[in-house]
């Protein structure tokens, strides 16, 4: 009777978990047979334009304990910290054959060193470290000073700070954009690089006008449209399509139909539409007098 329970209760526990794995199916699973990639007919939603993350500012919020310390106080206690400390934790603080004083719980809770005041008059005699008692209250929070201003720079270690980034003439970076760069064959100043200068910060626009991805094309306008590739074989067939992949060997696209198409390189004619084509060619053209003039222009279209 008891082993009729136990396989009655298996069967349920099976079917259950066929069920559970059915359920989850998905319909590229449930049909096999290859099928054309399904082209998309008729105007498609415009997504709204995704705002990227200050990772500065991120960064910067990451772990600043209390105010920023008196630099005056960061000044006196690094000179302190040095021959007294430096030894055993390094000159930074980060440790040598003593701790790491950054990364100390005592030492991120200490406030104007009420908490590592008596660690350092008393030492910790078991664990190699001295006293220091002829220490002052005063020098002991100098010393605290810095310690939290080494806590503060590796918490904010990615919050880098630009400067002096745009220092190109916007003028001749408006000449160049409407003239020799060409700019304005693809961009408008009204459409899509509209406020551009308010959606990116100077570093990464200067990026993006140099070295613009698919994620992010040209000066951060709509996605660019795919690279169009037509081979034409030896034979004389031509195929047009969708670029997926190119290396000295093969080529691979996806056709007007929507099929997945690879052939060699060798002996094969190669003609490519590539959008971001004029940006690849203006990095081997631009000046860096160019380059900060047309920063500079960008930079006033707010």
């Amino acid at each position: 009777m008891r082993n009729l329970k136990r396989v009655i209760v298996l069967s349920w526990i099976s079917l259950l978990a066929a069920a559970a794995l059915g359920a989850q199916e998905t319909p590229s699973q449930q049909s096999s047979s290859p099928q054309p990639t399904q082209q998309a007919h008729g105007p498609q939603a415009q997504r709204p334009a995704r705002q990227r993350p200050n990772f500065a500012a991120m960064a910067a919020r990451i772990f600043t304990p209390g105010p920023a310390p008196d630099p005056a106080a960061v000044k006196r206690g690094q000179k302190l910290f040095a021959p007294t400390c430096g030894f055993c934790h390094g000159p930074d603080a980060t440790g040598r054959s003593g701790p790491d004083l950054v990364a100390s719980s005592l030492v991120i809770r200490d406030n104007g060193g009420n908490l590592i005041g008596r660690v350092v008059h008393d030492g910790r005699p078991g664990q190699g470290m001295p006293a220091f008692p002829g220490l002052s209250s005063q020098q002991i929070a100098d010393i605290s000073a810095f310690l939290h201003s080494r806590i503060r720079a590796a918490a904010n270690r990615f919050a880098y700070s630009f400067h002096e980034v745009v220092t190109g003439n916007a003028q001749a970076g408006e000449t160049y954009f409407n003239g020799a760069g060409k700019c304005n064959t693809c961009h408008s100043v009204t459409g899509d690089l509209a406020g551009i200068a308010s959606r990116f910060q100077p570093p990464e626009l200067q990026a993006r006008l140099i070295y613009p991805g698919r994620s992010s094309p040209g000066f951060g306008g709509p996605p660019a449209k795919p690279t169009r590739v037509t081979v034409t074989l030896p034979s004389g067939e031509r195929v047009s399509g969708t670029l997926i992949s190119r290396d000295p060997f093969n080529i691979a696209l996806r056709d007007d139909a929507g099929w997945y198409r690879s052939f060699p390189v060798a002996g094969a004619t190669i003609e490519t539409d590539d959008p971001l084509e004029a940006h690849q060619k203006l990095v081997n053209t631009i000046t860096d007098t160019e380059m900060h003039d047309l920063l500079a222009y960008l930079e006033t279209l707010k």
